[in-house]
């Protein structure tokens, strides 16, 4: 069985692939093998250069990546040449991993897995929030108002459209049942083999942590026994409009503003994620930038330390933060959005904001500090519990077990 993604160290998407690789070797017991793009490479270098100018030539006004697909990894088309009768889990494909016009060279019997939105999209990653022409629904139009330059969305659609909305011989997966709605009404997958599968949390690490190793951990980072600690991340930069970064300090700022001086400095803030290791004040609190977390034994003691875990994001195709704290037993705070639905349940497992309010964000994060301290243990057994019964190695396990199976009846049916 091999394994197919741009990257299995840099991102979520990433991320999400090399756990799903562990399923498979560790649980299900498989043979694996891993194909990614080998850095350094100065012609596939080009190649993407050449297409990040390109996609340059379009503004539709939606701040979120953008790919073209243009070209491919030679050797991957190699491999899916040469290894028909090989089961393929195709993960992250972009960055010129595998080009729009070689989708059909794609051996039956695939498994490729939805880490956003692009694939039945255009060239957009996530659709636009705003925009409730749902084109991916009903069709993009060259003439679409408000895109200015070439409309690379309504091309890139139309290529997917062409290569994939056929194609009834690949099983497609996807993290959430928000993307498992919207993949089964695009005009590129409703008539294809769609799964719900989740990404897989492992519960061994993402646990809660004894009293002792919390209190250590806070002592190693400069925060009080006393401090209630509010943590969230920040990933590629404090401006990536999708992680809800300006809805969150909106509604710190007001909540800085409803408290007494002796409660706010109660409240302490951490960061992860970003490139900064520092402590400075944040909306008028104290704010420790801890940087990059590699290990995730480390990030569990993050969020096990933790009063609660926010997670702004205005759109998440799963909710990787939001799972691994609940995992770990810490309630969190977010939006009513996207993915994060079949992770936090209100009043349950967390606390759920209105979509994209900040007042609604900030007396959410007032609930989750004034709980007794009886509410918060039942809400951080739920949370636990709630992973556990959903989204841990052995439950997904399962899930993707019968997806292989069925991927390779389908294989042994198309493959000569």
């Amino acid at each position: 069985m091999k394994f197919i993604s741009y990257s299995f160290q840099q991102g979520g998407a990433a991320i999400a692939a090399k756990r799903f690789v562990e399923l498979a070797e560790k649980v299900l017991n498989r043979e694996v093998e891993l194909i990614s793009v080998k850095q350094g490479l100065t012609f596939h270098f080009l190649k993407r250069v050449m297409a990040f100018l390109l996609v340059k030539l379009q503004n539709d006004r939606n701040p979120i990546k953008h790919s073209l697909n243009l070209f491919s990894y030679k050797p991957l088309l190699n491999e899916f040449r040469k290894n028909q009768h090989t089961l393929h889990h195709i993960h992250w494909i972009n960055n010129d991993t595998l080009s729009i016009f070689d989708f059909d060279k794609i051996p039956s019997g695939s498994i490729i897995t939805l880490h956003d939105e692009w694939l039945y999209c255009g060239a957009e990653h996530v659709y636009k929030v705003d925009d409730d022409s749902l084109d991916f629904i009903n069709g993009y139009s060259l003439n679409k108002r408000n895109i200015l330059g070439i409309n690379w969305n309504f091309i890139i659609w139309k290529i997917k459209y062409k290569k994939l909305s056929s194609r009834q011989d690949i099983i497609f997966t996807v993290p959430s049942k928000w993307v498992l709605n919207r993949a089964s009404k695009s005009l590129i997958l409703k008539h294809s083999n769609i799964r719900l599968l989740p990404n897989p949390i492992d519960t061994s690490i993402f646990k809660p942590l004894h009293k002792e190793h919390q209190l250590h951990y806070r002592k190693l980072i400069g925060i009080s026994e006393e401090s209630i600690v509010i943590t969230f991340a920040i990933f590629n930069g404090k401006n990536n409009t999708l992680k809800g970064n300006s809805q969150l300090i909106s509604a710190l700022q007001e909540w800085k503003r409803t408290l007494s001086e002796k409660e706010s400095e109660r409240i302490t803030l951490i960061v992860f994620g970003g490139n900064k290791k520092q402590s400075s004040m944040l909306c008028g609190f104290r704010c420790v930038e801890i940087g990059r977390i590699n290990e995730q034994a480390e990030l569990a003691l993050v969020y096990s330390t933790s009063s609660c875990v926010v997670v702004p994001s205005l759109v998440e195709s799963f909710g990787q933060v939001a799972a691994e704290a609940a995992s770990c037993g810490v309630p969190v705070v977010c939006f009513d959005t996207s993915g994060l639905r079949d992770i936090v349940i209100d009043n349950v497992t967390g606390f759920v904001a209105e979509r994209f309010k900040p007042k609604s964000l900030m007396n959410k994060l007032q609930c989750a500090i004034s709980m007794s301290d009886s509410e918060q243990q039942k809400m951080r057994s739920n949370a636990r519990e709630h992973i556990l019964t959903h989204f841990s190695y052995p439950i997904v396990a399962q899930k993707y077990a019968e997806i292989i199976s069925d991927a390779e009846k389908i294989k042994a049916l198309n493959t000569k």
